[in-house]
């Protein structure tokens, strides 16, 4: 006999789920922005940093050309795709970390069990414990 999930155990299983979906949502924007900036010799970019705004203006092509007008807009509306999904993504791993602390302040669960673990970090511990070890 197969055990349905509840309702809650459902839900505690979308906050990896979506984290997930928005990792390959960034990689996707990283990887475009790179690859439209390779397009014009530029190799050292990274849309990552912290200073990736101030980066761009000062950015030139392999043969010293400033970047086009254009081609610099591009680029600054997917940055701006890139930091709504930076923030969404730390959204989500603040809820995934409240839960956590909350199971651990309340009962300790074997998600938090899994996170005492060395080697095992927040995210692979709610992945495996939503995923993997729900049931008894």
């Amino acid at each position: 006999m197969v055990k349905l999930l509840t309702a809650d155990e459902e839900d505690i299983r979308r906050l990896g789920r979506e984290r997930k979906t928005l990792i390959a949502e960034r990689i996707f924007h990283v990887n475009r922005i790179k690859g439209l900036l390779f397009t014009q010799g530029v190799r050292e970019y990274e849309p990552l940093r912290r200073d990736r705004r101030q980066r761009l203006e000062e950015l030139r092509t392999g043969d010293g050309r400033m970047l086009s007008k254009h081609l610099k807009a591009e680029i600054r509306r997917g940055l701006g795709r890139l930091e709504l999904l930076l923030t969404q993504i730390k959204a989500v791993e603040g809820e995934r970390d409240a839960l956590l602390s909350c199971k651990i302040a309340d009962t300790p669960t074997r998600a938090a069990a899994l996170l005492r673990i060395r080697g095992i970090g927040p995210e692979f511990a709610t992945i495996l414990y939503s995923e993997g070890l729900f049931r008894t």
